[in-house]
């Protein structure tokens, strides 16, 4: 399935947790991220003694890697890093991150993925997931998200607004701090020279 028949993803639903505009940039204009190092180093294998701690912990009866999951009725995809089924029958998606966690916490726009693959798997497998993990490499970190009802549906009214911005080709315009945009791979296109205009003055 493709972009054109009307599809986002669970990487798309992180992207706009970031920042809104990134999508409107690549699915409107048509621009994709210049890679970058850090992009180089996230798309380095890790194998399962990534998360081999976690694996235990839950018990795991079955792993499922970069599994396709796919959504006619919301019209999203996406594939989680695993898919841990334990032996109690439950489903548990994983992400690996190579990115810091947010002072011990599930950074937002990863946790708005996570749920993503959760509304994924619960109508893929006819289950209900109840929570998932993020590993963070930086800083060694597996971090626990409880993704319950209000999550969910806060989820749905995400991708609901994306499918209509992108629709409607409405630009949602610059709505995050200037921090942000700094360490931003589209921001070549989005807010050019933002480098240079902050080395010439800090007045403006």
């Amino acid at each position: 399935m493709t972009d054109e028949e009307g599809y986002i993803t669970a990487v798309e639903v992180k992207r706009y947790a970031y920042c809104p505009r990134i999508v409107f940039i690549t699915h409107v204009l048509h621009y994709e991220e210049p890679m970058s190092e850090a992009m180089e180093a996230g798309l380095e294998h890790h194998d399962e003694s990534t998360i081999a701690p976690l694996i235990a912990r839950l018990k795991a009866s079955r792993i499922l890697r970069s599994v396709e999951l796919w959504s006619g009725e919301l019209g999203i995809a996406g594939k989680p890093d695993y898919l841990i089924v334990t032996r109690m029958g439950e489903y548990v998606p994983v992400e690996v991150k190579w990115a810091v966690s947010e002072n011990g916490r599930i950074r937002w726009d990863h946790k708005l993925q996570l749920s993503a693959y959760a509304l994924l798997v619960d109508e893929n497998f006819r289950t209900t997931v109840k929570r998932g993990y993020v590993y963070y490499l930086r800083d060694k970190r597996v971090v626990e998200l409880k993704v319950d009802d209000s999550l969910k549906k806060m989820t749905r009214k995400v991708i609901e607004s994306i499918h209509r911005m992108i629709l409607e080709e409405r630009d949602p315009g610059v709505t995050v701090r200037q921090a942000r945009c700094l360490s931003c791979g589209y921001k070549a296109y989005c807010r050019p020279g933002l480098n240079e205009r902050r080395g010439v003055s800090r007045s403006i």
